[in-house]
């Protein structure tokens, strides 16, 4: 077997003790002895390892009963075989001995061949049990230290996700010059707003994404019409609004984005449906999308524009309190009204130098 294997005997009777060691001494076991429950629970926890328990029922102050329910208290102990040796025979004790966890039963007086051939079959037992524990914890480890790379590969790889994200939203926005950081910005705003509705986790991730690329259908929008210094023709129009569409086209088999893709689709729909391309209405419109328009709207009116002056803050604001319920979400409408003039400006100044992947794992 390798180290002797420690068994310690509890009895009240040091005749008892001595019938068991003599029985199990010749067999290479090292034995260690107590008098008492007290006694055998302060020696568990002093020794290194000790690989079974032989104990008397009949006991005073904690029998034998009391004393396996205690070892099996303690959660390092709890794999740890406890043979109770006793006279008694009645089947209720037997019960209640297995009810208390005991592993299994010696009768007094106990036969040496017996006693042996028990002993060295639950020490076999529990060789296979800790080893069993041994591997468990060594993939454990393994486990532990293959989802550390895998994190780490997964952190490296939503770094470049996002840093490739911001820099071909900043090369769209660079396109249409007048605009300057739009989608910069438009994102602070809605993670802003959305962490103050209460999203959190993964979904707020993903609204931001898709607050990012909410534009990225322009790509597909000729100069002609996206750098006209005026308004639209009619015409124009409708093919600037194909970009939501277009855009959603261009990721809707990227599922990193997630919902994202569905702000992309519908940022352009409105609460009361005379929004595009599917003209939903209400609660039909992702959840995203509505907390977007309410701050797409806030960044466009108070940005300068080639045919229109930049609005104020205060301007703005009654417009969206106006078209709360029409154009807007009124629940979305009320959290932005809560959220005082001076964080939007600071959120506004804070696009300049704010890294916005750890704004937005702040609000997580």
């Amino acid at each position: 077997m390798g180290d002797k294997q420690r068994i310690l005997a509890v009895d009240d009777e040091t005749w008892n003790l001595n019938v068991l060691e003599s029985y199990l001494g010749s067999q290479n076991f090292e034995i260690y002895t107590a008098k008492s429950s007290k006694e055998a629970l302060e020696l568990l926890e002093r020794v290194d390892k000790i690989d079974i328990v032989l104990a008397d029922v009949l006991m005073p102050e904690m029998d034998g009963f009391e004393l396996c329910r205690e070892i099996k208290k303690r959660k390092k102990f709890q794999a740890l075989p406890v043979l109770l040796v006793t006279a008694l025979q009645d089947t209720i004790d037997k019960v209640k001995g297995l009810e208390a966890g005991a592993a299994d039963f010696l009768s007094k007086p106990v036969d040496p061949a017996e006693l042996r051939a028990r002993v060295c079959a639950h020490l076999r037992i529990k060789s296979l049990i800790d080893e069993v524990e041994s591997w468990s914890r060594v993939l454990e480890e393994r486990v532990q230290q293959r989802t550390k790379v895998i994190e780490e590969k997964n952190k490296q790889l939503d770094d470049t996700y996002f840093l490739t994200i911001e820099a071909l939203i900043m090369a769209l926005d660079a396109r249409e010059q007048e605009t300057g950081k739009h989608s910069l910005r438009v994102a602070f705003y809605a993670v802003e707003l959305a962490s103050q509705f209460g999203i959190k986790g993964k979904l707020l991730e993903e609204i931001a994404i898709g607050s990012l690329l909410h534009d990225l259908g322009k790509i597909g929008i000729s100069d002609q019409i996206l750098l006209k210094p005026g308004i639209l023709t009619a015409e124009e129009r409708v093919e600037i609004n194909k970009h939501s569409q277009m855009g959603w086209n261009m990721i809707k088999d990227i599922e990193y984005f997630g919902q994202g893709r569905e702000l992309v689709l519908q940022h352009q729909e409105r609460y009361d449906g005379s929004g595009y391309p599917q003209h939903f209405k209400g609660e039909e419109i992702f959840i995203g999308a509505r907390l977007f328009a309410v701050v797409d709207v806030l960044d466009a009116m108070m940005s300068q524009r080639p045919y229109k002056k930049a609005l104020t803050y205060e301007e703005s604001h009654e417009f969206i309190k106006k078209n709360s319920g029409i154009l807007f979400d009124p629940k979305v409408t009320d959290v932005f009204l809560s959220i005082p003039k001076e964080k939007w400006l600071e959120l506004k100044e804070s696009v300049q130098h704010n890294d916005f992947k750890a704004f937005i794992m702040k609000r997580r």
